[in-house]
């Protein structure tokens, strides 16, 4: 897939081609997972390999395209999947090399001053994300096309799939830490009740930690861009909190912050940390 309307085709596509998939892998050992490879005089940077996904190629798509520079994300510029007999298929984003440095990196320069802004920020970016709602008709918990949810404290779980109510989802989630007892029923959940069955399902980043916002490099600071969307998708209005919380040290100052920009759910949190932990995921 290539979109020839973007920058990349506009500039540097009318004399050059993408750097291909050998030139990716020359550059780690056969044993390493890749990161992803920068190109700053072509200002391209490419996420590859078999843990890639097109989904997070279609969200940054959608979101750049639904909500411009509202939500500023980097622009992709192609996508290629090369299938190998026998093994997952690989796949290779292209898409814009954003100048700024990672909130992790800045944070701790930053003042409280700075700190309350970007916070600011990231909660009217959050709220225009969640202003994005699936058809009223069909609320389905999944992948931004319906398909199975990437998020990866729901991979590979039994019985995974698009879930077409949270009552649905939520039932499951419950199940899955009773599944091996002969009569899960028999089994009282008291965490089941602390997940709200009534509410929307909103579009949802999924990993909103520093590491993923990237930010100028001189004050006064501003958000750039929010990357790594590859566990986006449409899930309980509660699970952004949750999720921001789950990446979060317990120990550290960012912990604090999130009330800033996220709208707590207290009871839901403390379901989700149950589930997690009971299902060994850390």
């Amino acid at each position: 897939m290539d979109f020839l309307d973007t920058a990349w085709f506009r500039t540097h596509g009318r004399t050059r081609q993408f750097p291909p998939p050998e030139h990716l892998h020359s550059l780690f050992k056969p044993y390493q997972v890749p990161t992803p490879v920068k190109f700053e005089d072509l200002g391209l940077i490419v996420k590859f390999g078999s843990h890639v996904s097109v989904t997070e190629a279609i969200n940054l798509w959608a979101i750049r395209r639904i909500f411009q520079n509202a939500i500023p994300v980097p622009e992709v510029y192609g996508w290629r999947v090369r299938e190998r007999q026998g093994k997952s298929p690989e796949v290779y984003i292209y898409m814009q090399l954003v100048q700024g440095l990672r909130l992790d990196q800045q944070w701790p320069e930053l003042s409280t001053t700075d700190k309350y802004a970007i916070c600011s920020d990231l909660r009217a970016m959050v709220s225009r994300l969640r202003g994005l709602r699936d058809s009223e008709l069909q609320q389905v918990i999944g992948s931004i096309y319906h398909g199975l949810a990437s998020d990866r404290c729901l991979q590979g779980l039994p019985l995974l799939r698009p879930f077409l109510s949270r009552v649905e989802f939520h039932d499951w989630l419950s199940w899955l830490w009773r599944r091996k007892v002969p009569d899960p029923q028999s089994l009282e959940d008291p965490w089941r009740a602390l997940l709200p069955d009534n509410g929307p399902v909103v579009f949802t980043h999924g990993d909103l930690r520093p590491a993923n916002i990237i930010v100028t490099m001189n004050s006064p600071f501003k958000i750039v861009a929010i990357v790594d969307w590859e566990q986006a998708g449409w899930y309980p209005d509660y699970w952004e909190d949750c999720k921001a919380r789950f990446t979060a040290a317990y120990d550290g100052e960012w912990r604090r912050w999130i009330d800033q920009f996220l709208d707590p759910h207290t009871e839901a949190v403390e379901a989700f940390d149950w589930y997690t932990c009971t299902l060994g995921i850390f």
